[in-house]
């Protein structure tokens, strides 16, 4: 080790020179080695994750807070600045804007992806923009055709559909490739919601006479029946069960409530004037409309379909956005060019914070790892994800002792929940991660307590 010590030494204080830089260059991967060697060193002294003891009922839960799994950097929300042409970045635990990132002629549909892109539509041009939120800047644009309005992204992130108002047609996005891989026609397409198994969406389709909401099947890329409205679709939002589609329509002061299994409303939630953006809480307990008119977020009761309360916001509220936890919600003020930051529980504002000129849509990311940074090799046990709308492996197979990792790499929340009460995740946002440590051996079946379709097994060896 005090070798080591000697050539970091030399390196800090000696510059090459002529043939002198053949032996700094190989002072450098000395150094190189002896820096990993000091890193092996400090991993060995690294503590293990901490076994959870189990009852006869079943084991315990061991949180996702797992030392040995790196933290994200920070939550950032994206803002498309309608008059500015450019995305505002905001870090949400400071409520500074880090920057904006320009973009083109009037952004926007937005949505976010698990790993770390943001794909921004603007309806003054032809293209869908992709922003890195790593780097945050533009690192492809794809053309969709004239003036895109919304997007909407599948629950397993492979795909993006595009409104895309001027052609008149809703557009496929391969996220994979970034690249337009089909079409469907839908008169003047506006805004999307897609069901959270990933196979229907519903299109608010904007063509006078003919206004509506067009069904799609994202698998065969078919329109499969429409539901006639007799005012314009602004925007809309499937619960997280898929039990229920709320939307809004101009000139009428009440949220819509659709029944997807029979195409139905089976309700009006009266608002205040000129509602627009429903959003469903990732646990589906409350939904969320903002009212343009009085500047106003409703709080409603998807169970009873009432108003709990009421919070005033800004100007000419646009879209809204929450935190994993369905604890904090941000909401665009387009008419006083700044974003309210509403603690739901409490129902008040905390901030307000100047952003730019007539921002829109929002979306909230939890930053992702950065670049070099790994799960730790050193922790024992079975890493596996939740993608597609499925656990990776639906059956494990671990030695008593052992941990599971599950890591949520859709764009919605899941749970890991124990089908005998012995466990429960709650909420694991995108990007977000679960463990547990199961000391006795048997057999556990779990689910997720949001989409109940999904199921695993755990065998537990001696």
């Amino acid at each position: 080790m005090k070798y080591c010590n000697l050539f970091h030494r030399i390196l800090s204080i000696w510059h090459p020179t002529g043939t002198a830089f053949i032996l700094l260059t190989g002072l450098a991967l000395v150094a190189s080695a002896c820096s990993g060697f000091q890193s092996m060193a400090s991993a060995s002294g690294a503590s293990k994750p901490k076994t959870v003891p189990t009852t006869a009922s079943g084991p315990t839960a061991q949180p996702a807070n797992n030392p040995n799994l790196p933290a994200p950097a920070m939550t950032k929300a994206y803002i498309g600045l309608f008059k500015d042409n450019a995305v505002a970045v905001l870090d949400t635990g400071t409520n500074q804007v880090l920057t904006k990132i320009p973009v083109p002629k009037g952004p926007h549909g937005m949505v976010v992806s698990p790993d770390g892109r943001v794909f921004v539509s603007s309806d003054g041009d032809s293209l869908v923009s992709v922003i890195d939120t790593k780097l945050d800047v533009v690192i492809d644009t794809i053309n969709v055709g004239n003036s895109p309005h919304g997007l909407a992204i599948t629950p397993d992130a492979n795909l993006v559909l595009v409104a895309d108002f001027g052609t008149s047609q809703v557009v496929f996005i391969d996220t994979n490739k970034d690249m337009v891989v089909g079409q469907v026609a839908v008169p003047n397409p506006h805004n999307i919601a897609i069901s959270p198994d990933g196979h229907t969406a519903y299109v608010a389709s904007q063509m006078q006479g003919s206004t509506g909401l067009a069904i799609l099947n994202i698998d065969s890329r078919t329109v499969t029946g429409n539901v006639p409205v007799d005012k314009t679709p602004r925007a809309l939002n499937f619960s997280p069960d898929g039990k229920l589609l709320y939307f809004t329509l101009a000139g009428v002061d009440a949220v819509q409530v659709l029944d997807p299994a029979t195409n139905q409303i089976e309700a009006q939630i009266p608002v205040g004037a000129s509602p627009h953006h429903p959003l469903f809480t990732p646990d589906g307990q409350f939904a969320l409309v903002v009212s343009q008119g009085p500047g106003q977020l409703s709080i409603l009761d998807p169970k009873t379909n009432k108003v709990n309360s009421v919070v005033t916001v800004g100007k000419m509220p646009h879209w809204i956005a929450t935190n994993s936890q369905g604890t904090t919600a941000w909401v665009t003020n387009e008419a006083s060019n700044d974003v309210s930051v509403v603690d739901l529980a409490t129902g008040k504002v905390t901030a307000t914070i100047p952003v730019g000129n007539a921002p829109r849509k929002i979306v909230v990311l939890t930053q992702p790892l950065m670049a070099g940074q790994s799960q730790s090799s050193n922790q024992p046990g079975f890493m596996t994800s939740i993608n597609g709308m499925a656990f990776k492996d639906p059956v494990i197979t671990i030695k008593a002792g052992e941990t599971i990792t599950w890591i949520n790499q859709d764009a919605i929340d899941h749970t890991v929940t124990s089908d005998d009460g012995g466990w429960d995740s709650g909420n694991i946002g995108s990007g977000k991660s679960y463990s547990i440590t199961l000391n006795q051996p048997g057999q556990y079946n779990y689910h997720c307590s949001i989409h109940p379709f999904m199921k695993g097994s755990i065998i537990v060896t001696q």
